[in-house]
């Protein structure tokens, strides 16, 4: 099983999307499997652990925002 981070965007009561950074899983054929039920903060040991976590969670930015459906 693999997972990166994605940019969700989740429905909110008002009828309009809000957006977030969410680690999505995928299976054995690169299909969404799950994600993580809130959107993320990171919080690292050191500056260096967060820039890298930062980076990680850009790279979000360049794949398909993922639709955030309540299963």
């Amino acid at each position: 099983m693999s997972w990166n981070y994605r940019v969700m965007k989740r429905m909110n009561e008002s009828g309009e999307y809000d957006y977030g950074i969410h680690e999505v899983f995928y299976n054995e054929k690169g299909e969404i499997s799950f994600w993580t039920l809130e959107s993320l903060t990171p919080v690292c040991p050191s500056e260096e652990g967060l820039m890298h976590e930062l980076h990680l969670m850009l790279e979000a930015f360049k794949k398909e925002t993922v639709l955030y459906e309540d299963k």
